[in-house]
């Protein structure tokens, strides 16, 4: 027996404040209101008979209820708020495309959906579309703010709306475990943190950290730096062949080290190498989800931070791995600090030709094989979810943020890199350059010849 469609309840009404984060990417968007560098995506190959009734009424009730979701973000006053419960209304939050003969066809459209800029005091901060393919899977398309939602956040609503679609055919009701009150929790514990004694300490190491940092921290460009940053970018995917991601597992393992950092060194000496420069500033992404009661939560729970880069020429690879390390959990105990308020602990001006202190980032995104999370967006692999089976359908995203970042996805023995650069600064075969380089960096490090 078909389900009942009855409008879902929306978000209660409310007006919230921002995490600093939060109140920096509207300020990046109100700088260039036509960027779409801070749209997040996520798509799924649905492999099952779509019904789109039922997947419309499911979109709409995942979005609608979730004040994170059914939001605008508009001046109060001086300040930046956030209205929940504004957004969403009775007009379907699914839009449906018919076209999609192959891969590139669907992969086009999905593109343009998720470059779309959004205006963010006037629109929901997500949108989502359902590709037809007449032969092959249809494809869920979800794309957000990045404001409103991180990486884990994008696995989160995908999974949200298979709840509801499942639970729709099945003639039952689905209960979310997160409505947005996760989120809000979390803004107030970053209000109480900026007053307290650890944010003063806080202040002290990055200011130390900062301190007499070069007019710039990053590596030379092909190109000349526009007047104004451009967030335009493109990729360079390669694999991590699997003897090189275990040699480098087993190599960290040795050195007392993580995964993550003996990555995170090979790329630093990468960078050196590259620039001659001995004195760089490169960032990295945290979660903020330090607490159980936000592992759930979708929302914008990541900070950014910085990390000072000093290399002399007969640094052995040793020597950089340790001190990465150092540097790496030093930062971590004061990664609370929010990453825009650094500059202002040097009085940097900002520079509209850049993209801010940090210029080049590694990121490394994953988790072990039983990773449930993860799972459902390992690229070519089918997983069963709620009793529905899908499949990652791979979009690029967020290019052209910084001027050169290095992303390492890696799913139990599995891992693959994207090599992000900025079109605006880089030729596409400097980017191919770096890839190759930095996989040679990361063999010859694992044999002990660096």
């Amino acid at each position: 027996m078909r389900p009942e469609m009855t409008l879902p309840a929306t978000a209660r009404t409310g007006v919230h404040e921002l995490t600093v984060g939060q109140e920096a990417l509207w300020f990046m968007q109100r700088l260039a209101p036509e960027s779409s560098a801070y749209n997040v995506s996520g798509a799924l190959n649905l492999h099952f008979a779509v019904d789109v009734e039922l997947l419309t009424s499911a979109v709409q009730r995942a979005v609608s209820r979730h004040s994170m979701l059914n939001c605008l973000f508009q001046l109060a006053g001086q300040e930046v708020r956030r209205r929940s419960g504004a957004a969403i209304g009775a007009d379907p939050v699914l839009n449906l495309h018919n076209v999609a003969e192959n891969d590139r066809e669907v992969g086009e459209l999905a593109a343009t959906v998720a470059r779309r800029p959004f205006r963010l005091d006037r629109e929901p901060p997500i949108r989502v579309a359902l590709v037809r393919r007449k032969n092959d899977p249809d494809v869920l398309l979800v794309v957000a703010h990045h404001i409103v939602a991180d990486n884990i956040s994008q696995v989160l609503v995908l999974r949200e709306i298979l709840d509801e679609y499942a639970a729709l055919s099945a003639g039952t009701t689905h209960t979310s475990e997160d409505t947005g009150e996760g989120f809000d929790e979390f803004v107030r514990r970053q209000r109480k943190f900026l007053s307290s004694h650890r944010a003063a300490a806080a202040r002290d190491h990055w200011r130390d950290e900062l301190a007499g940092l070069p007019d710039s921290g990053g590596p030379p460009t092909d190109r000349p730096r526009p007047p104004t940053y451009r967030f335009t970018g493109a990729e360079v995917d390669f694999m991590l062949p699997p003897d090189v991601f275990a040699g480098a597992g087993e190599a960290a393992a040795a050195e007392g080290s993580s995964l993550f950092v003996y990555l995170f060194a090979v790329f630093q000496l990468l960078l050196h190498r590259f620039s001659g420069q001995t004195d760089l500033l490169v960032g990295y992404p945290v979660t903020m989800r330090l607490n159980r009661r936000f592992q759930n939560a979708i929302g914008y729970f990541v900070n950014l931070l910085p990390q000072r880069v000093r290399i002399e020429q007969d640094d052995s690879f040793g020597t950089v791995l340790h001190r990465t390390a150092g540097k790496t959990w030093r930062g971590l105990l004061h990664r609370e600090y929010p990453y825009p308020l650094m500059p202002r602990l040097i009085d940097a001006r900002p520079d509209p030709s850049r993209a801010g202190l940090i210029e080049t980032m590694f990121v490394m995104t994953g988790g072990p094989a039983n990773d449930s999370l993860s799972a459902p967006v390992l690229p070519g692999r089918r997983d069963t979810y709620a009793g529905l089976t899908v499949s990652e359908f791979y979009l690029p995203q967020q290019q052209g943020q910084f001027d050169l970042t290095l992303q390492v996805l890696w799913h139990g023995s599995a891992a693959r890199a994207l090599m992000k650069y900025n079109t605006s600064l880089f030729t596409a075969d400097t980017a191919h350059g770096l890839a190759r380089e930095y996989l040679d960096l990361l063999r010859s490090a694992i044999r002990g010849r660096i």
